[in-house]
């Protein structure tokens, strides 16, 4: 590579590089001291060492954030892989009609967060479609947001209506990528159809899959703004994710070192996960 090009690819690379260090790891640096310290913005953070840690551990609320954490990630994740996979296979055809059904299917991932969030607070309002949906089907009018019973499946039907629509376009691109003479092989070898979808397709979606599952385990890690707009993290705690925690204890309570160390945690937990799962990937290649 030649001087010339070495400088235009640094030149390019700049700005993603800026972007990272200002956005992401003098923010992430940051969190990490400010974990180590009492601080609530006014005055000089104070070193305490692992006392936030220590706090973190033996709270029973934080406890009960990252049990709803767990819970609100595989019902959201879980459902919303097998769902966008089985709506994928017949759109990953040709057809004439297939491109405005991704169309249609894909329209809830692109509304704004918060604007769903807002539908779906009328969807569950009294009187509103969910109980007149309940009512057809005999079972009668429920407090969707305000029992602790329902609070976290009417979030999780939500959250898997918003997202269900990316996940089915991007196994519909890893579909029309898997080659065509693999499927010819196993039609002539007398495979039927579900037998060629468990040995042959979801084995080559494993990178596609990999991706999916990474990608939505860390945003339904992350989630913040459904649990709080639609529920505010009640009713007693049933719905109060770890993000929504943090954002409490940040903004509610003033204390950021705390605050702080739950999301160094929440930031390992993801990366120990991303970096198992893209391992597990490579060795199955290997």
């Amino acid at each position: 590579m030649s001087t010339v090009e070495a400088r235009a690819g640094a030149g390019l690379a700049a700005p993603a590089i800026v972007y990272f260090v200002l956005f992401w790891a003098l923010p992430a640096l940051a969190a990490l001291y400010l974990s180590f310290t009492s601080y609530d913005l006014s005055g000089t953070p104070q070193w305490v060492g692992l006392d936030n840690y220590r706090q973190m551990v033996t709270s029973d609320e934080f406890w009960s954030s990252a049990w709803v954490t767990l819970l609100y990630t595989v019902f959201a994740v879980g459902p919303t892989i097998v769902i966008a996979l089985v709506v994928a296979v017949p759109l990953a055809k040709p057809g004439r009609f297939r491109a405005w059904l991704r169309g249609l299917i894909f329209i809830p991932a692109v509304m704004p967060l918060v604007g769903a969030t807002v539908l779906w607070q009328v969807i569950y309002s009294t009187g509103g479609l969910a109980d007149t949906i309940a009512q057809a089907a005999g079972v009668g009018a429920r407090p969707w947001l305000t029992d602790s019973d329902y609070a976290i499946w009417a979030l999780l039907v939500m959250v898997i209506w918003k997202y269900v629509g990316l996940y089915v376009i991007i196994f519909v691109a890893g579909l029309q990528a898997l080659p065509a003479n693999v499927f010819e092989a196993a039609a002539i070898d007398g495979a039927r159809t579900l037998r060629t979808f468990f040995l042959v397709t979801v084995p080559l979606l494993r990178r596609t899959f990999t991706f999916v599952i990474v990608v939505a385990v860390t945003g339904a890690m992350q989630s913040f703004v459904p649990a709080y707009l639609l529920t505010k993290g009640g009713p007693v705690n049933a719905t109060q994710v770890l993000p929504l925690y943090l954002y409490n204890n940040a903004f509610s309570y003033s204390r950021f070192g705390y605050a702080s160390a739950i999301a160094i945690v929440l930031l390992v937990v993801l990366l120990i996960f991303a970096f198992t799962q893209f391992t597990l990937v490579r060795s199955d290649e290997e």
